[in-house]
């Protein structure tokens, strides 16, 4: 059992390690096989049968603890007064995120993943998260941020959220490859920095009012909420 589970385990940090440098697309099984020194070449196959099951493994190990962590943060939010409440939503969405940023406790980097899943579209990553239960902080989010921004469209507050999330991945991803400090003034070791105008920009589009143009056009379409996002 023992040999099994250390398989596994290169297996998914090869796929990882590859994923992240490549693309999910673009690796083969052969490829992760490989990676993972594994003489059997149906060994990735044996255990994951599917690149989507390889996928749903990859985020299995990730999820529970970064969605765990939104949750608390939501329970300080809700406990914090009125006028913090904005700030609070905005670290609920980011800092689960930066913290696998800043505590480097594993090897390879879920963040850089996580923008990878964003850029495969054969994979519905969305409805996997609902389903696993990963999505119970961003519900919480939703629920107090329609509180705060009741006069809003609910579509409006639910893909600012996910704008949020999603800008947040990007950013955190490209802070951890190198790409941000090269690009911009930001000294390379002050992530604190980095992070906290990350977290103004997320708070500020949050509480953003909406335009009438905005209004108009959803109202035009007839959309309401995201219901397949949360």
């Amino acid at each position: 059992m023992a040999a099994r589970i250390d398989t596994k385990t290169k297996l998914l940090d090869s796929a990882e390690e590859l994923f992240i440098a490549h693309g999910i697309a673009a690796v083969s099984f052969r490829e992760i096989n490989r990676a993972a020194g594994q003489r059997n070449a149906s060994a990735l196959h044996y255990h994951f049968s599917t690149r989507a099951r390889l996928l749903e493994a990859l985020i299995d190990r990730r999820m529970p603890a970064i969605d765990a962590r939104r949750v608390e943060l939501m329970e300080m939010c809700e406990a914090a007064p009125p006028g913090e409440q904005m700030r609070r939503l905005a670290e609920a969405i980011v800092m689960p995120l930066a913290d696998t940023v800043r505590t480097r406790e594993d090897r390879l980097n879920w963040v850089q993943l996580h923008a990878r899943i964003y850029q495969y579209d054969d994979f519905d990553f969305g409805r996997y998260f609902a389903n696993q239960g990963y999505t119970m902080g961003l519900l919480m989010v939703r629920r107090v941020y329609s509180d705060l921004q009741s006069e809003l469209p609910q579509i409006v507050r639910d893909q600012r959220v996910m704008f949020g999330v999603r800008i947040a991945v990007h950013a955190l991803s490209d802070w951890q490859r190198g790409v941000i400090p090269k690009q911009s003034l930001i000294p390379d070791g002050d992530f604190a920095s980095f992070l906290s105008n990350l977290l103004d920009m997320i708070e500020a589009g949050l509480a953003a009012p909406c335009s009438p143009s905005t209004r108009e056009r959803f109202a035009a379409q007839g959309f309401r909420h995201m219901s397949d996002l949360f």
